[in-house]
């Protein structure tokens, strides 16, 4: 029996939600969906029936869940024997791109600043290239970004893999629906990051691919996630971002996705470190706060980078 199965059973009955279940925990679901199975398999019973209105646990469920939250107990009792004969104190400092700081490490920050009173924790935000400079330059602690090429000193370190999609304001859709069903995007609208962004760059391979944009229109950029999901929901136009900056919006109905022509490259967002250089303590706690929150992520030291 994995670990990682019993946390995806026990964050699907926290959320109701196998979607909302997997969005915080950074995986797809069809991944939490098959950690369900997985465990119903093993177990020779069913855990959880789904209806269109909700989620509810079995006779069976029920046992579990007791018996999964005593193991969680006790497993949160194991990992800090030795952190309580420890007092972790000083400042950390975090850099990462929007996407990552605004949705992937809010509760692993939040249990670190409950569990750590005397640690500060500052996070600051950039793109890919700002980010590698400034953990390589070491004025940062460690950062999270794309992928950058061009720092051999650095290590990234696969942290998540997140879908691409093309939303639009359910106002927006209605009113293109015609075209937009039938794959012509030649007269939208497009809300794109700016340069340097690695949606930026997918989004613009994407629209030059299949030379939607003719020369004489020009798009809207941000710098900022959020503006372009509310200039999408004042239904300015489309836009390609990462599925989870717009998941809320989504299981609301006031925005919908936008079918691709062809499949758009996933967004992969890395733990970035400097090569052959260990663990400072607050990294440490960091990076064992982030597998607690999500188990799929393995953190290799980068010691052990050649």
């Amino acid at each position: 029996m994995k670990l990682d199965h019993l946390v995806s059973f026990k964050k699907v009955v926290e959320t109701g939600s196998f979607t909302r279940a997997a969005q915080e925990l950074f995986m797809t679901q069809p991944t939490v969906t098959h950690h369900i199975q997985a465990l119903e398999r093993e177990l020779g019973c069913a855990l959880l029936v789904r209806s269109n209105q909700d989620t509810r646990l079995t006779a069976e469920g029920e046992e579990l869940l007791q018996k999964v939250e005593e193991l969680f107990r006790q497993l949160e009792d194991i990992r800090h024997i030795g952190l309580r004969t420890r007092h972790i104190t000083g400042r950390l400092d975090i850099v990462a791109s929007s996407v990552m700081g605004t949705y992937f490490l809010p509760p692993v920050l939040k249990a670190l600043a409950a569990k750590y009173t005397d640690v500060s924790l500052h996070l600051r935000f950039g793109n890919s290239h700002t980010i590698a400079a400034l953990v390589q330059d070491g004025l940062v602690d460690i950062g999270f970004a794309p992928w950058v090429p061009g720092f051999p000193s650095l290590n990234f370190t696969l942290a998540r893999a997140e879908s691409s999609v093309i939303v639009a304001s359910k106002n927006y859709f209605s009113a293109h629906r015609e075209a937009l069903e039938s794959g012509d995007f030649s007269k939208e609208q497009f809300i794109l990051r700016e340069k340097g962004t690695r949606i930026h760059e997918i989004a613009m391979n994407w629209l030059k691919k299949y030379s939607l944009r003719p020369p004489n229109r020009t798009a809207i950029i941000s710098d900022d996630m959020e503006s372009i999901k509310n200039l999408v929901l004042c239904d300015a136009g489309l836009a390609i971002i990462p599925r989870c900056c717009v998941e809320q919006c989504l299981e609301m109905g006031t925005m919908v996705i936008v079918s691709s022509p062809t499949e758009i490259p996933d967004v992969e967002y890395f733990i970035v470190q400097r090569n052959n250089e260990p663990f400072p303590p607050l990294v440490s706690v960091l990076l064992e706060e982030l597998q607690e929150i999500y188990p799929g992520i393995e953190v290799k030291s980068p010691m052990h980078i050649s």
